[in-house]
Order: C-alpha cells, then sequence, then structure tokens
C-alpha cells in the first residue's frame, strides 16, 4: 500500500512539476500526519522527502532526508544520502555533494550509480581546480606584464626625463658658451678700438697742408711738371708767410701763372 501511494504520488508530480495538485498537496498532509503518529518509520520520511523534491521544495526535502538518516537500515540512510547529494550537485555544490556521496558509498559501497556520481564530482571539482589553477595563474601573468609595463613606461619616463635634462643642459653650455664667446669677442674688439685710439694718440702731428694736399690728391713732386712744381713753391712761399715775420720773409724766385689774392689776416 505504502508502496503503491509513493508510485501514484510520484506519477502525479511528475505529470505537472511546476505546480502542486490538491491530490498532491493531500498526500503531503496525510504523510506528515502519518509521521506524527509513527516517527519511527524512517521510511515516511524519505518518501515525504522525495514528493519535495519533485514539486521543487529543496528545503522540505533536505530537512525530512536528514530525519531519514537517523535510521538503523544502512541502505535506506545511503539512498537518503545519494538524494541529497543530488540535489546539492544540481544547486552548484560540488564539494558538498561529493561529500554525501562518499558518506553513501561508506553504507554500499557497490552501489552503481552512487559510484558513478561520486566519480562525476571528483571530475568536476578537478576542473573546477584546474580552471581556477588556469585563473589564477593568467591573473598572475597579467599581474607581472602589468608590473612589467609599468616599470617599462616609469624606466621610459625617467630615460626621457633624464634626456631632457641632458638636452637642456647642453643647451645652456651651449648658450653661456656662446655668451662667453661673445663677452670675449665684444672685450677683444673693445681693447682693439682702445689701442687704435692710443696709437692714434701716439702718432706725430702731420702738417696741416701736407694733409690737405693728401686730401684734394696733389700730385707727388716727383711726378710734377716743372711749372706744377713752381707753383706748388710759390704757394709753399706764400703758406711760409702767413706764418713768418717781416725779419724771416723770404723772397719767390718763381713767378705763378696767375696771381693770387690774399686778404690779410694778420
Amino acid at each position: 500500500m505504502k508502496l503503491f501511494l509513493f508510485i501514484l504520488l510520484s506519477i502525479m508530480v511528475a505529470q505537472d512539476s511546476t505546480s502542486i495538485s490538491p491530490q498532491v498537496e493531500g498526500a503531503i498532509q496525510d504523510y506528515e500526519n502519518l509521521i506524527e503518529k509513527f516517527s519511527e518509520i524512517k521510511s515516511l520520511n524519505f518518501n515525504l522527502a522525495n514528493i519535495h523534491s519533485k514539486t521543487g521544495d529543496l528545503e522540505s526535502a533536505m530537512r525530512q532526508y536528514e530525519q531519514t538518516l537517523s535510521s538503523e537500515d544502512d541502505e535506506l540512510r545511503a539512498h537518503a544520502l545519494y538524494n541529497m547529494g543530488n540535489l546539492q550537485f544540481e544547486n552548484g555544490n560540488i564539494e558538498e555533494s561529493s561529500k554525501l556521496f562518499r558518506q553513501a558509498l561508506k553504507l554500499v559501497s557497490e552501489d552503481e550509480d552512487i559510484l558513478h556520481n561520486y566519480a562525476l564530482c571528483q571530475k568536476v571539482l578537478k576542473e573546477q581546480q584546474q580552471q581556477q589553477k588556469q585563473n589564477q595563474d593568467q591573473n598572475k601573468e597579467n599581474q607581472e606584464k602589468k608590473e612589467d609595463q609599468e616599470k617599462q613606461d616609469s624606466e621610459q619616463n625617467k630615460d626621457d626625463k633624464n634626456q631632457e635634462e641632458q638636452e637642456s643642459s647642453e643647451q645652456n653650455d651651449s648658450d653661456n658658451q656662446k655668451q662667453e664667446e661673445g663677452e670675449e669677442q665684444e672685450n677683444k674688439d673693445s681693447e682693439e678700438k682702445e689701442d687704435e685710439k692710443q696709437n692714434e694718440s701716439q702718432k706725430p702731428d702731420e702738417p696741416k697742408d701736407k694733409e690737405k694736399e693728401n686730401q684734394t690728391g696733389s700730385p707727388k713732386p716727383e711726378e710734377m711738371t716743372e711749372e706744377q712744381k713752381r707753383d706748388l713753391q710759390e704757394a709753399e712761399a706764400i703758406l711760409n708767410a702767413l706764418k713768418a715775420d717781416e725779419n724771416n720773409l723770404k723772397k719767390k724766385k718763381y713767378k705763378a701763372k696767375g696771381r693770387i689774392k690774399l686778404e690779410k689776416d694778420w
């Protein structure tokens, strides 16, 4: 009768797992009443846990499976642990699921379904660990690359800064050198000008008449004709007459071609 009721309830729940029919709700209530009267019969808890599992009430299912674990029937406890492991697996709790399957194997070590699910959990856990390790290695590699890039950027910035400082220093040295050369050239030019002034001040005074003669481009005596020489001698005599007094006045030896009118200013 109990087995027939469990099969009937499983069929009723399987027909529509998204909603609970009135028949299923009635069965749950009946099981709860029976468990209250016969709490030592743990198969009642196991069957009720299966119904809750089918309807999606996983919390109630786990609670009833845990009640089943106090049974003295090793096979019943192993099946409860097996179903609990499946629920944990479906919720993504692979490590907890593996522990439950392992406990079930201690009770019924030859159960092929439990062995299969336990091996599957171990495989998934290994893959997760490998994936986690790969992620850690990748994160570590990315971090190292980031640190290396930051170090390279820092060194590059440092090199650029040193290069800029060196170029700036070289430019300053070049400017200072140019300034010093300019100052030296300026001092040299100033000294040369000063030397020229001193040389000019030390030169003997030349006759103004000769300077005037040189400026006007008068011909040199050796290039003059006899007539030009007489004109020159006459001009010199006139100039000497202006400088001399009556006691040393010289007589003219040659007549000039043209008369020279002199204005007496002495």
